[in-house]
């Protein structure tokens, strides 16, 4: 266990992927909807006691404490982790949670250039619902965002909130926009959040900032990272985005030393390394060579 949590810390890879789901008013659950969801998202619904009766499909797990304090658990049986003594579905649940005040969100507002009002949006909710998902880290980067991509919609559909925070990229995004992005594709939206920081006091006396995505280590991939001087931080962005989708669908096959590019004139050598900005994880370090790069390169810093 003390090797998985040092894994974890050095990477910035999560064990337990979490979103929580924010409201002005007091969610009601239809379950019905939900699972009728579900089934379309991952998989046939089945309950507990008929699980050995059909290999692939959806058990479902309900628990209640008090009336109000309810939990699912959804058993996944079309994704299937294997471990040294055999396979177990991936897991996610639903439960309500304690809603946190907007000052807990205080480093998402300021990156949330997407989305102008949800400080305010916040400042609104009451209520949270939180999703997690368990015994799924053994599997795939895409099939595990695939799986939590299903069920959210599933809920989202069912029970429509106000806010959406994803944990592990420090996001908050507004729920239609995210279903949104989804239909038409971009299973990033909520999972990969693009930051951009000024960057005073190094006496350069340039315009030097920091963009970095922030979202891709949690699922097992680099993130990504530019450090520079005088460019337009809307296409550092834009570039920051591509490679990060890149990252996602090919997995971690950029080698140190390597370029990546768009056009003829745009070679940027590739370096693993820690990051600049916290977390703390693992990305890959993107050098725009001279007059551009802020940073620095010559030796993988993540070994050291």
């Amino acid at each position: 266990m003390n090797d998985l949590l040092e894994e974890e810390n050095d990477f910035g890879f999560a064990r337990v992927y979490t979103v929580e789901l924010k409201y002005r008013q007091q969610p009601k659950l239809d379950l019905q909807v939900i699972y009728a969801n579900m089934e379309r998202y991952t998989g046939q619904t089945e309950q507990p006691e008929k699980q050995e009766e059909q290999a692939a499909g959806l058990a479902v797990w309900e628990a209640y404490e008090t009336a109000k304090e309810q939990m699912l658990h959804f058993f996944h049986l079309n994704y299937k982790v294997q471990y040294s003594d055999g396979e177990i579905p991936a897991q996610t649940s639903l439960m309500n949670t304690s809603n946190r005040p907007a000052s807990d969100y205080e480093t998402a507002i300021q990156q949330c250039w997407h989305w102008e009002e949800a400080a305010q949006t916040i400042s609104e909710c009451k209520y949270s619902l939180r999703l997690v998902d368990m015994m799924a880290s053994g599997l795939e980067p895409k099939s595990r965002l695939q799986l939590f991509t299903g069920v959210l919609r599933a809920v989202l559909e069912a029970a429509p909130c106000d806010a959406i925070y994803f944990r592990e990229s420090d996001k908050l995004v507004e729920p239609t926009a995210y279903l949104a992005a989804i239909e038409e594709g971009s299973i990033l939206y909520g999972a990969m959040n693009i930051r951009f920081y000024n960057v005073e006091g190094t006496g350069s006396g340039r315009k030097e900032g920091l963009m970095d995505s922030v979202g891709l280590a949690a699922l097992g991939i680099p993130d990504v990272q530019c450090h520079y001087y005088d460019l337009d931080p809307n296409e550092v962005a834009e570039h920051i985005a591509n490679i990060g989708y890149y990252l996602f669908n090919k997995g971690d096959i950029i080698d140190d030393g390597e370029t990546v590019g768009f056009t003829e004139d745009m070679r940027w050598r590739c370096e693993h390394q820690y990051s600049l900005a916290a977390p703390r994880r693992i990305v890959l370090d993107l050098d725009l060579g001279e007059p551009y790069y802020a940073g620095k390169q010559g030796h993988n810093q993540a070994e050291e």
